[in-house]
């Protein structure tokens, strides 16, 4: 049995394996395809379609205060980005998006990581049909009617 301690929870995921880590790295899925309606997560993977939830980005205290922000029911940073996974790190956990990049000091744009519990995805990638077979499969119970 497992320890029920959470430093020994943190350590034990810290020092995982690269290839549970990356089974770790799950989000949300919201899709409206009938077959994928009973899959709550799917391991996040490139070329998904996703929706960005959180997150504040750059600088967001650049933005100017009265005009954005919680309090006033609106999303901070740029929440609500609507596009495909560039890449996945799993070492560090994080992943990068298309077009979510800022600017360093000498002017260079670069990627800036995202959680994965901070998006939905809205769309599998398509080119991997095994990828949701399998999806379908182990939602169903393990009956597969072919």
């Amino acid at each position: 049995m497992k320890s029920k301690k959470s430093g020994k929870q943190r350590l034990s995921q810290q020092k995982a394996p690269i290839h549970v880590r990356r089974k770790r790295m799950r989000s949300r899925l919201v899709s409206d395809d009938p077959d994928l309606k009973h899959i709550r997560t799917v391991t996040v993977r490139v070329g998904d379609e996703v929706e960005l939830l959180r997150g504040d980005f750059s600088h967001p205290n650049s933005v100017k205060a009265d005009s954005r922000g919680k309090r006033l029911g609106q999303s901070r940073g740029r929440a609500g980005i609507k596009a495909k996974i560039a890449s996945v790190d799993s070492k560090t956990g994080n992943i990068f998006i298309d077009g979510l990049t800022q600017n360093t000091a000498d002017g260079k744009e670069e990627a800036i990581p995202v959680n994965p519990s901070n998006i939905i995805v809205t769309k599998l990638f398509e080119g991997d049909p095994v990828r949701i077979q399998e999806l379908i499969k182990r939602s169903s119970g393990g009956s597969s009617d072919e």
